[in-house]
């Protein structure tokens, strides 16, 4: 399987963001074929998650790793000519990572 893992790291705008950090992190594998039937999976950082996954980190630090450890079966990366997918092509792999933060209502529209 492909695992596919995420971190909060320290970045310079920190200290515009909100934290502890709140939000959905949807991370795709690109069909590279046709742009439709991309693979994904989410997850949901809230009040549910522990601190050490959502906190503001300093320096070199960062958070625990969030993912999945069976994100894709190897035999899936391949042509399928049924569902018009193939994932990995020359070699390569491509993943596009979304993120949605969720914002305090009352700040909505501050910025």
């Amino acid at each position: 399987s492909v695992s596919c893992y995420i971190n909060l790291m320290p970045g310079e705008y920190d200290d515009t963001l909100e934290w502890p950090f709140q939000g959905k992190v949807t991370v795709e594998l690109l069909n590279q074929r046709t742009n439709n039937t991309h693979h994904s999976q989410s997850i949901n950082i809230n009040d549910n998650r522990p601190d050490e996954h959502k906190n503001r980190k300093e320096k070199e630090d960062k958070t625990s790793a969030l993912g999945f450890p069976r994100f894709i079966r190897h035999n899936s990366l391949g042509f399928n000519q049924p569902n018009n997918t193939q994932y990995l092509m020359n070699d390569t792999l491509y993943f596009r990572v979304s993120v949605n933060v969720k914002s305090k209502p009352w700040l909505a529209g501050a910025i």
